[in-house]
């Protein structure tokens, strides 16, 4: 199951009443398969089970409603309850986004963990992969987490980059058979064609660093960098496909160019 902000109470994206009118603007429904092309995934129970119950109290809550014009009301009126939505008293809207960012955000107040409290309420469902992985959450790409239920743990985010966010509320039957899968420290991650480098837990390789004897860069989110790119003013260029992508290459004597072999 999960918790899911999908419309107004005339089925539309902007423009109804403050307010879930419908009791369905804010509900939880089974999960469907958007399709969504990330799982985002906190491995601190603490932080996953406050998530969902949130997620769970949000869409029990017929004071929180749905507008993109008006997305966030929810987050004030969060606040001013304490940030425990079952006791908003005020009517207020949210959309996918940033319901989702508010319930983390406010997640990050009632446990005191900074880097949930710095998410900005201006997330939206273009950003928020990358803004929720560098507050501390795992990326889960593999088929299984995007295709069904089986695999997924209460409190896990589901994404459509550019589409719609969600939030589950179920662990489902499979989830412990998938729980080592976020946890291959170090190891790569692939995000759509992107790369990460994870160094612990909901941390990222960042800047240059030399892995399996090839030299690598990663900006500032933990992105591995491939082709060409400037760093501080310098031209560097990596492979930009195949086994070695990401690799930098180098000027040998001779003035050729091939890639390192550290």
């Amino acid at each position: 199951m999960i918790s899911n902000c999908g419309h107004d109470e005339n089925n539309r994206y902007r423009g109804g009443a403050a307010g879930d009118q419908t009791g369905k603007e804010w509900e939880i429904i089974p999960w469907y398969n958007r399709p969504w092309n990330v799982v985002l995934r906190f491995t601190d129970d603490k932080i996953a089970n406050m998530i969902a119950d949130m997620a769970e109290a949000c869409a029990k809550n017929n004071n929180i409603g749905y507008d993109q014009d008006q997305r966030y009301t929810f987050w004030y009126a969060l606040k001013a309850a304490g940030f425990d939505p079952s006791k908003i008293n005020q009517l207020c809207e949210a959309d996918c986004s940033s319901g989702v960012s508010a319930i983390v955000k406010a997640t990050g107040y009632r446990l005191g963990v900074s880097k949930l409290k710095a998410i900005s309420i201006y997330t939206y469902s273009g950003n928020i992969k990358n803004v929720l992985q560098k507050a501390g959450a795992n990326l889960l790409t593999d088929k299984k987490y995007l295709t069904s239920d089986q695999y997924l743990k209460r409190g896990d985010i589901l994404v459509l980059e550019n589409h719609h966010v969600a939030i589950n509320i179920t662990t489902g039957p499979k989830a412990e058979d998938s729980q080592n899968d976020s946890e291959k420290i170090p190891g790569w991650v692939q995000s759509g064609k992107d790369w990460y480098y994870r160094v612990k837990p909901g941390v990222n390789q960042h800047g240059f660093a030399i892995i399996n004897h090839h030299k690598y860069y990663f900006d500032s989110t933990g992105k591995m960098l491939k082709g060409w790119y400037q760093v501080n003013g310098e031209w560097y260029y990596a492979q930009p496909d195949g086994e070695l992508e990401g690799a930098m290459y180098h000027t040998d004597s001779r003035g050729a160019q091939a890639i390192w072999n550290l």
